[in-house]
């Protein structure tokens, strides 16, 4: 299952320099699932050329 990171995460995440796995959990936090809300998209998101069409973040 995938895991979204809190907003505090993501730049210790993201740090090339923060490679030890302790540290890691110390300091990065997953988000709680009943924060996240999701629904499908259409295809078309897999376009590059599509990426100016705001439309796409709609449900499909």
């Amino acid at each position: 299952m995938p895991l979204a990171l809190d907003a505090e995460s993501l730049e210790p995440w993201l740090d090339p320099d923060l490679t030890d796995r302790e540290t890691i959990r110390n300091v990065v936090h997953h988000l709680a699932a009943g924060l996240i809300t999701h629904w499908p998209v259409s295809t078309r998101v897999n376009r590059p050329g599509n990426d100016e069409d705001a439309a796409l973040i709609n449900p499909a």
